[in-house]
């Protein structure tokens, strides 16, 4: 049986990407870049928005459990040996949403899909990637999905959910999805509680005190904003060929789309656009990672979760490299009622339907 994990990152900042980026940068983005990976300096400031969170715990729990920046050796090696991966989605999680020039953004984040596509991609056949985009210029946004959905191992769009000004269902961004549904690409939302973007996105975020009530918020609430975001301004019903997936949020959220379902059902005014509840979208249109798995005390809760939204609508995901990172074994067990066609959609199906990857 295969498996696909559709989201595994690169370590985006390790200076051997960095110095990647620099051969498809201009000044003065390529002298900044150069500047930051000079002894005594670093990327992290400056260049990329950050905080000042315990992350790793002063040491005691790595924010990411290795350093990726090979695709053999760290993605394939390790998922094929400890997590049974057979085909990688992978992406560069540039994070860039806080970075305040339009043109540093785009610039960047064009350089990240080159060293993805160059890096990553190119003479691994199994291995699948995600386009990203940026939100501050959603022209040029659509350019780069036209520019990149001509790579035969580009699946998909990938779009921050935190750190935007706008969520991301208002209209503005429609040239995004337009071309996404233009070259039958999947958009993937990811949550992040990533430095910059932590501390802007949302603004009740600025007086948490510690990582550990940031990293329970951040993820979840950036994605519910997006999902009503896109149902407020009828995104799905706009694009029906668009599949939209969220990442990295788990999915003991997604009761919150039956007080969608009731708000909708009493506001239909507000929303003249969607033709059906949200819910009905959600089960046609969208997905989500099951990483991470949440932890109630009583696990028969959890895999009521999971059987509530069935095989149709959740794909395996590990988050490789982070510490949260999620096994098959984790998920199966709660699988057990499952049939094993639902299994293998959860497992590989609904990935390679999605993505339009050939697991034959």
């Amino acid at each position: 049986m295969p498996v696909i994990d559709m989201d595994v990152h690169t370590s985006f900042r390790n200076e051997e990407i960095q110095r990647d980026l620099l051969k498809h940068l201009d000044d003065p983005y390529k002298r900044e870049i150069e500047y930051y990976l000079q002894p005594g300096t670093s990327s992290y400031d400056g260049m990329y928005p950050t905080d000042n969170y315990n992350r790793d715990l002063s040491g005691k729990l790595p924010t990411e459990l290795m350093q990726v920046t090979e695709p053999k050796e760290d993605i394939d090696d390790v998922l094929s040996r400890e997590f049974h991966v057979d085909y990688p989605i992978v992406n560069m999680l540039p994070e860039l949403n806080m970075v305040r020039q339009t043109d540093k953004a785009v610039a960047l984040n064009e350089a990240a899909n080159k060293v993805l596509v160059e890096r990553f991609l190119d003479g691994h056949d199994n291995f699948h990637g995600l386009a990203s985009v940026v939100p501050h210029d959603p022209s040029a946004a659509a350019e780069e999905i036209d520019r990149f959905a001509k790579e035969d191992q580009i699946c998909g769009v990938f779009l921050n959910s935190t750190g935007t000004k706008t969520p991301l269902g208002d209209e503005k961004y429609d040239p995004i999805y337009r071309a996404a549904e233009d070259n039958d690409l999947p958009v993937v939302f990811h949550g992040a509680a990533a430095p910059g973007l932590a501390l802007d996105f949302p603004t009740l975020q600025h007086e948490l005190q510690t990582y550990m009530a940031n990293h329970a918020l951040a993820h979840v609430y950036s994605q519910f904003l997006t999902l009503t975001s896109l149902f407020e301004n009828g995104t799905p019903a706009k694009f029906p060929g668009v599949d939209f997936v969220f990442q990295e949020a788990g999915i003991a959220w997604l009761s919150l789309i039956f007080r969608l379902n009731r708000e909708y059902k009493q506001r239909r005014s507000e929303v003249p656009l969607l033709e059906k509840t949200p819910e009905e979208y959600v089960r046609d249109q969208f997905y989500f990672a099951t990483q991470p798995l949440d932890e109630p005390n009583d696990p028969v809760m959890m895999q009521q979760l999971v059987e509530m939204w069935g095989g149709d609508v959740l794909m395996f995901a590990t988050d490789h490299p982070h510490f949260d990172i999620d096994n098959t074994e984790a998920l199966l067990k709660y699988l057990g009622n499952f049939s094993e066609e639902d299994r293998n959609k959860v497992l590989y199906g609904n990935s390679a339907e999605v993505f339009d990857i050939d697991v034959s």
